[in-house]
């Protein structure tokens, strides 16, 4: 584990933010980082399902008995990725929440 020295004028800020340390200010972060990429995912999932009026299993399932279409495997690529994207963030959400 690394250990940061803070210096008098940062803490002095941590605390005019009403922070109680750095501790605080790093879980604070991480959990602001990790949210926005949740949102950022979730809304590229929520497009997929306003676009095609499904959900992924049910997409996949429709594109993977249907003949090739290139737009629709590019969307099924992005879809997966951006569903991968939010269980991951969410879970490590989760894994943060365990440890505060």
């Amino acid at each position: 584990m690394e250990t940061i020295t803070i210096n008098e004028k940062l803490n002095s800020l941590i605390h005019e933010l009403e922070y109680k340390d750095a501790k605080e200010v790093i879980k604070d972060s991480l959990v602001t980082e990790i949210l926005y990429r949740i949102l950022r995912y979730s809304e590229d999932v929520e497009r997929f399902e306003k676009k095609y009026s499904k959900n992924l299993p049910e997409f996949k399932k429709e594109y993977e008995a249907g003949l090739e279409d290139f737009e629709k495997y590019d969307d099924l690529m992005t879809w997966e990725f951006a569903q991968q994207g939010k269980d991951y963030w969410n879970k490590k959400l989760e894994e943060l929440k365990s440890v505060l």
